[in-house]
């Protein structure tokens, strides 16, 4: 992309996102008063339409979406000067229409709707406040605010990382909403949790007090008989999209090691594995342990049919090889498809881990 393009796209996202709303102009809904000095036929109360302007005797259209009181009148005493010598017009605020910002998503009052302050202005902020607060499983790096461009009319959506914006010196409170903004906070994915442990499943975990991985080993139940203290890891997407994976020295932490421990954050796999077999988990019908005998290959795709098959749910495509360290991604979908493919099936070592996630598409 040529380089002054960019700035000029980016100079424009910015004066889009710092553009402060003038809480005194005039939006639809609101009600003017209008009084010509001694031209009483032409006094009257006038209401700005949904389309931003109101119709005024011998004026026509008059545009008042966005101007001042002061404005209007200015408009007004040029237009009928035409009629009237030196007209004096005077334009006050009878009422204000209703300024709404809405809020959806994972704060405590549930979906909810807030009328903005006639005379000052309200933070993204303080209207979750107002909303009772995130609830706990409120996803802080992906609230995002939806707002109707004037000119094209089409909803831009803008992002904020509350989590950053609470941790600024200046308090972060920055983010001004306008009226017809829809505020959304959406959900946290879950933590997955499978492998050797008692009660694998999904956990949604609280996102303003992450849990230590020893502290929903223990939620979940803690590890079975047959899991391996040294086989404990978490599978997490780094910045940049890429699976990595972090191994927790689970046996350092249970020996008064604890700054060992690994905070465990939404949208992360927790495995506990076992070296000696094969684990297939997630989206099969009959996840768990494959016991290879001696001197038997079992490929991937030959592990999913004995684990039960793929349920509705799974996403074939992108099926998770896990081997010590390393993370690859499989299309297992093909070798079903093409039996040519199936020569180049990939083997499976003991202590390897097949985790089959969930489509959601």
């Amino acid at each position: 992309m040529n380089k002054s393009l960019l700035i000029f796209l980016l100079l424009g996202f910015v004066c889009v996102m710092s553009a402060e709303w003038d809480v005194s102009a005039l939006r639809p809904g609101d009600v003017v008063q209008i009084r010509v000095f001694r031209v009483e036929e032409f006094s009257r109360s006038v209401r700005i339409g949904d389309d931003g302007s109101f119709t005024f005797p011998q004026c026509g259209s008059i545009e008042a979406l966005g101007k001042s009181p002061k404005d209007i009148a200015a408009v007004l005493t040029e237009r009928l000067s035409k009629l009237v010598a030196t007209p004096h017009v005077d334009v006050f605020v009878e009422s204000w229409g209703p300024r709404t910002v809405y809020i959806l998503g994972e704060v405590n009052s549930s979906s909810m709707s807030l009328e903005l302050p006639t005379f000052s202005r309200m933070t993204a902020l303080q209207a979750i406040s107002a909303a009772g607060g995130f609830t706990a499983s409120a996803d802080l790096t992906n609230v995002a605010v939806l707002r109707r461009n004037q000119d094209s009319q089409k909803l831009v959506r803008m992002p904020i990382d509350v989590s950053a914006l609470v941790s600024k010196d200046s308090g972060g409170d920055e983010f001004i909403l306008q009226p017809e903004d829809t505020l959304i906070v959406p959900k946290a994915p879950p933590v997955y949790v499978s492998g050797y442990v008692n009660s694998p499943g999904i956990y949604q975990i609280d996102t303003q007090q992450p849990p230590l991985c020893s502290e929903l080993l223990v939620r979940v139940g803690g590890l079975s008989e047959e899991a391996d203290v040294n086989d404990v890891r978490i599978v997490r997407r780094n910045a940049q999209g890429v699976r990595e994976t972090i191994k927790v020295p689970l046996k350092d932490v249970r020996t008064g090691k604890y700054e060992a421990d690994v905070v465990v954050l939404s949208g992360d796999y927790l495995i506990v594995g076992s070296a000696e077999k094969i684990f297939v988990l997630g989206e099969v019908n009959a996840p768990g342990p494959l016991t290879v005998p001696p001197g038997v290959t079992i490929t991937a795709s030959r592990a999913v049919v004995l684990a039960g098959g793929f349920t509705q749910i799974a996403r074939e495509r992108a099926v998770m090889l896990i081997r010590g360290q390393e993370i690859s991604e499989l299309n297992l979908r093909k070798f079903y498809q093409d039996p040519e493919r199936q020569a180049r099936d990939v083997e499976l070592q003991n202590g390897d881990i097949l985790f089959v996630p969930e489509s959601f598409w």
